[in-house]
Parts: C-alpha cells; sequence; structure tokens
C-alpha cells in the first residue's frame, strides 16, 4: 500500500498530527471494504482538510486521512498559523451540530467535537464543490451520517475523542475510530463485550502492562469496521475477529457484512509517512 502527504493551498484548520506523533499517543484504525487488494490501495494523509478540489480523489483507490490535534484549541482562535477561527468553525455547523456541541459538558470534548465536524465540512465541500456550511447531512437508520445529494459512491466517516480527531473520505464504505492511548481499569468487563474467544486467548498471552493499548487497538479496528459497514453495534464487535498484530487483518465477519477478504483495515503504527 501506498502512502504519500498531499500538498494544500490553505493553512491547517487545527494542529496536523502526523503517523508517527498520532501512534504514539493514540490508537486509530481506518476500516474500508473494497474488491481491491490492499496492496493497492493507497493510503494520503492530508495536513489539514482544505484539498484544492475534486481532483485529489479521482482514483477510486485512494483514501484520504486527516489526523488533527486540538489541544490548541483552548483559546478563542487557533494557533497564529491556522487558517480558521473557532467562531469561524461554528459557523460552518447546522443548528443540530450546533446543539449536540452545546451539550458538552468539558471544553476539550467540545473542540474535539467541532474540530471533527468542521473538518468533515472541509473535506467534503472540497471534494464535492459545495459550500462547507450549506452542505446537508442525514443519519441512516443505524446510525451513519450520509452527506445529502454525494457523488456516487463517496463514503466519509470521522471520529474524535479528547485531544484529536480523524476524518476519511474515500469512494468506498469506509470508517475511522480514534482513540487516546491510557490506562483501562474495567478490561476484564470489556473484553467480555468486544472481543471473540480467539482475541481473548491472544489477549491473555499479552504482558499486563500492554493490555490497555492492545485493547484499544481491537477497539478502534472494530469500531471502524461497524462504521464502515453502516451497522453501529447492531452488531455485537465480539463477533468480529481480527488479527491486530502489526499488519492487522480481518478474520472473520457476520454474514450481513460481506466477504471478510473485502474488509481491509489500517491501524497507528503500520504505515510512516
Amino acid at each position: 500500500m501506498e502512502t504519500r502527504q498531499l500538498e494544500t493551498e490553505c493553512g491547517p484548520f487545527a494542529t496536523a498530527l502526523s503517523a508517527r506523533l498520532a501512534s504514539e499517543t493514540f490508537a486509530w484504525s481506518i476500516a474500508v471494504k473494497s474488491v481491491v487488494p490492499l496492496s493497492q490501495l493507497r493510503l494520503q494523509f492530508l495536513p489539514d482538510p482544505c484539498i484544492r478540489g475534486p481532483a485529489e480523489l479521482q482514483n477510486p483507490r485512494e483514501i484520504l486521512l486527516w489526523l488533527g490535534a486540538t489541544h490548541h484549541l483552548r483559546s478563542a482562535t487557533l494557533g497564529s498559523d491556522a487558517a480558521l477561527r473557532v467562531d469561524e468553525a461554528e459557523m460552518l455547523l447546522d443548528a443540530e451540530e450546533s446543539r449536540r456541541l452545546a451539550r458538552f459538558l468539558h471544553a476539550e470534548d467540545r473542540m474535539s467535537y467541532l474540530a471533527a465536524h468542521a473538518g468533515a465540512r472541509l473535506l467534503l465541500g472540497a471534494l464535492t464543490g459545495q459550500a462547507a456550511d450549506r452542505m446537508r447531512f442525514e443519519t441512516s437508520p443505524l446510525g451513519k451520517p450520509q452527506l445529502v445529494d454525494a457523488p456516487t459512491g463517496l463514503d466519509f466517516s470521522l471520529s474524535h475523542a479528547r485531544g484529536a480527531v480523524a476524518v476519511a473520505a474515500a469512494y468506498m464504505p469506509i470508517g475511522v475510530d480514534i482513540e487516546p492511548l491510557r490506562q483501562i481499569s474495567d478490561l476484564d468487563e470489556l473484553i467480555e463485550v468486544a472481543l471473540s474467544p480467539e482475541e481473548r486467548r491472544t489477549f491473555a498471552r499479552t504482558p499486563e502492562a500492554l493490555r490497555s493499548r492492545l485493547f484499544l487497538r481491537y477497539w478502534t479496528l472494530k469500531e471502524a469496521i461497524l462504521k464502515a459497514a453502516g451497522v453501529g453495534f447492531s452488531v455485537s464487535p465480539h463477533t468480529l475477529v481480527v488479527d491486530a498484530g502489526s499488519s492487522p487483518a480481518v478474520l472473520a465477519v457476520p454474514d450481513a457484512l460481506g466477504p471478510a477478504e473485502q474488509w481491509h483495515i489500517i491501524a497507528a503504527g503500520q504505515v510512516r509517512r
């Protein structure tokens, strides 16, 4: 799989995270469904979501990914090198997004939500030629956000966690998830919900000091798949079986998700710029 970084003509909306830096502080994963082998797909890291236009995603084998840090969004404006102030980002959101933004109690959670949703609008606006503040979204019956009047086949996904966001787009079903690396106190309960019997055996052989990090890798891989499939948690994570190693792979999925060999996953630490 090829990777490269795109050059852009506008400054960053939030501080860009390199794949290396993101992998040191976050677990992140992308899932796509495609008959094209993973080796023939190309992941492009974006330094910001303001790409030059639709030509950047004309190849149906390309995946665009923006990883952004939001710890600099605590002030009224973004960093001195930023292209968009927080108040300008808020103006991109629709009424429902603004209501959800206001519900977050912690400032960093509000800023991560704002960065993810404004970033998705900027990226999709550049890809489709639509004004970022005029795009309309609808939600599928199982909760996946979808762009109204999107070009045929264009899909996107976003994720936000305290301190970071991820936005991805491709002409194939796509999901992305990001979580801060941290120690998890209730691992025993979580692995019963999230991991298959095969995965639990792998987990049991893992040194205790590494178990939280491994669980977050499993979790982001599985949530990315469920997001790409558009099924949310109507499909239990433990019914997916993945290899969460250095070259992660999907080993088995429920029949409703189609052939396992059509699912491809990319995760933190797997690729470098």
